[in-house]
């Protein structure tokens, strides 16, 4: 953790971070790789551990993330709305595939439209959340 702090003080992003947790954890994964390289030099300091131990250790991690009440509030607060512009065969296609985790083909057999319709539905309700976000396309 220590030298992950130092890391994180030393290097800071040059441009504006979208995806905070994400960047930790990849600062994170690179101290990682860093110290099994120096270890795997030195195989008598070698340290092991189990995926199952790794698995147990992020999810302790990703339960001490906690998030801003008010940001998450906000943030759906205009997911909501970016939604409510949609017609309702365009909102439950967006829904089924992205809450249900849903595929293309099942949504359509359930709505009773096309593979088609459903890309162009889910299509233009990622369009209109990004308008509602204001997130450029190339970003």
């Amino acid at each position: 953790m220590q030298e992950m702090f130092l890391n994180l003080i030393n290097s800071r992003p040059t441009a504006e971070l979208r995806d905070a947790q994400r960047y930790l954890f990849r600062v994170a994964w690179n101290v990682l790789h860093s110290n099994n390289r120096r270890a795997g030099r030195e195989p008598k300091h070698r340290v092991s551990s189990s995926a199952a131990e790794l698995d147990a250790h992020a999810e302790r991690s990703n339960r001490l993330w906690v998030e801003d009440d008010c940001t998450s509030a906000l943030a759906q607060a205009q997911l909501d709305r970016a939604l409510s512009k949609l017609p309702a065969l365009c909102q439950a296609s967006v829904l089924l595939h992205y809450r249900d985790g849903r595929t293309y083909k099942e949504i359509a057999l359930e709505l009773g439209i096309t593979v088609h319709t459903v890309k162009k539905y889910i299509m233009k309700a990622l369009n209109e959340v990004r308008i509602e976000f204001n997130v450029s396309e190339d970003q």
